[in-house]
């Protein structure tokens, strides 16, 4: 084993992850080379520099759940298409829950509920799956969810306003699958997650983190959220016209 080989490796090596013959033959490099053994040291010392002085973040229940979920995915059945797509396999899940989890478990001051819906809509757009059925018609946007869920949510298009409906897609949000309808705005997207509401009704108060805006509501017994990362002006806009357009709206319309 050469220098190059030794560096290329060290990595490796630190992390545990060196099976059995070529550990020791690192091992053997090492005890008879002092420069490497040097850069050996310098990383170890790294290591426990970033290790003491790196913040450290408690995994949320949420991240917590999606990350098991996709685990135990790579070993079940076949799933349905709408769950195999963004449960991917090992630690690809786990890097993009954690660039969606960021926003859930970094956001003091923002309900546990606008947080998660948040979540899902960065969850969105990085494993590329925005959309199971992709539609402008809001005539085959809803039936596609006849038999998916317990409710039938109402889907409006805004194209005329520029706010397109585009698709919609399956969802999980307050531990349940609900409705999520997506809208486009030039190059940026809005989640709009239905779903029947059980319990109190949510705020209508407008929440903003690291550049996503999220505002959930109530009415005639249906749960709204909406989240994007619009600018605040345009995204009220957009809230403003599914709030006129569902007021008089009951569930299962």
């Amino acid at each position: 084993m050469n220098h190059d080989d030794v560096s290329r490796l060290l990595g490796a090596y630190l992390d545990g992850e060196l099976d059995l013959t070529t550990c020791m033959a690192l091992e053997e490099h090492l005890a008879g080379c002092e420069s490497c053994r040097q850069k050996l040291e310098a990383d170890q010392e790294l290591v426990a520099v970033i290790q003491s002085e790196t913040p450290r973040f408690e995994a949320s229940p949420f991240l917590k759940t999606r990350i098991h979920a996709a685990l135990r995915a790579e070993k079940s059945l076949p799933l349905p298409f709408w769950r195999r797509a963004w449960l991917l396999p090992g630690v690809a899940v786990a890097a993009l829950l954690i660039l969606a989890g960021y926003i859930y478990y970094q956001a003091p001051g923002i309900p546990p509920l606008v947080q998660e819906a948040m979540a899902d809509h960065v969850r969105s757009l990085q494993v590329s799956h925005l959309m199971d059925v992709a539609s402008t018609d809001q005539h085959t946007v809803k039936p596609w969810f006849a038999g998916k869920l317990d409710y039938s949510p109402q889907v409006v298009d805004l194209a005329p306003a520029g706010y397109p409906l585009i698709g919609g897609r399956l969802d999980v949000l307050d531990d349940r699958n609900v409705a999520a309808l997506i809208y486009q705005c030039r190059k940026h997207y809005i989640n709009l997650f239905i779903w029947p509401s059980n319990g109190p009704s949510l705020p209508g108060r407008l929440y903003v983190r690291n550049g996503y805006h999220a505002l959930g509501w109530t009415r005639s017994g249906m749960n709204y959220m909406a989240v994007s990362e619009l600018g605040e002006q345009e995204f009220a806009d957009f809230v403003k016209m599914i709030q006129d357009k569902t007021v008089e709206t009951r569930p299962g319309e």
